[in-house]
């Protein structure tokens, strides 16, 4: 379970959540109302005030890379110079895990690319490298997934083939979900908050 408490950063104005240990809770809101900012919190990336516990234990004072998290946005952050394998070889080297190469083929393969494996990702195509993306942010077997918008650009077709994915994905694994696509959240949230001028709205 994750719990924000009285969260203050930029433009974030007294934000208190709770977050079950496993589904999918998205956040709505303009653009600027501070989704990214939130997320970005969660994830250790920029200094707040207030506590975040992770099942009842604080982790305000753990680095990103020790919280346990994986955050994906649109950009992605894949290394060109590795191939596909090579990126989430990393990933399961950066969480602590042993270098399976049967674990990441059967993931690629969950995900229809395991084809493209020794591929390095600016020579596969953006839907595909947001598959691979995605892939490499669940290899080290993260506790919480924080997405950011991350299948925006991809066409609707591509867009219901992850989100089943993400349907599978949540029933053991919280994943908080930032979107602006309606039929993107009434697909995947259990539950769905609106926030607007950094203050959270919860029906």
């Amino acid at each position: 379970m994750l719990e924000l408490k009285q969260i203050y950063a930029g433009i974030l104005k007294n934000v208190s959540l709770t977050c079950a240990g496993s589904g999918c809770h998205a956040i709505s809101g303009p653009s600027g109302s501070g989704k990214t900012t939130l997320l970005n919190v969660i994830a250790g990336n920029r200094p707040y005030s207030g506590e975040i516990l992770f099942h009842g234990v604080s982790i305000d004072r753990l680095a990103p890379w020790k919280r346990g998290f994986r955050y994906l946005n649109q950009r992605l952050y894949l290394f060109p110079h590795l191939s596909v394998d090579g990126n989430l070889a990393l990933a399961q080297y950066a969480a602590g895990k042993k270098r399976d190469k049967a674990e990441r083929q059967k993931l690629l393969a969950s995900f229809e690319i395991a084809h493209l494996a020794h591929i390095k990702p600016g020579l596969i195509s953006g839907g595909e490298q947001q598959r691979a993306a995605l892939a490499r942010s669940l290899i080290g077997n993260p506790k919480l997934l924080l997405l950011d918008e991350p299948f925006s650009n991809l066409d609707r077709e591509l867009k219901v083939r992850l989100w089943n994915k993400i349907m599978e994905i949540k029933k053991s694994l919280p994943v908080l979900l930032v979107s602006h696509d309606t039929e993107e959240i009434n697909a995947l949230a259990d539950v769905h908050v609106s926030i607007k001028d950094g203050i959270l709205e919860i029906p």
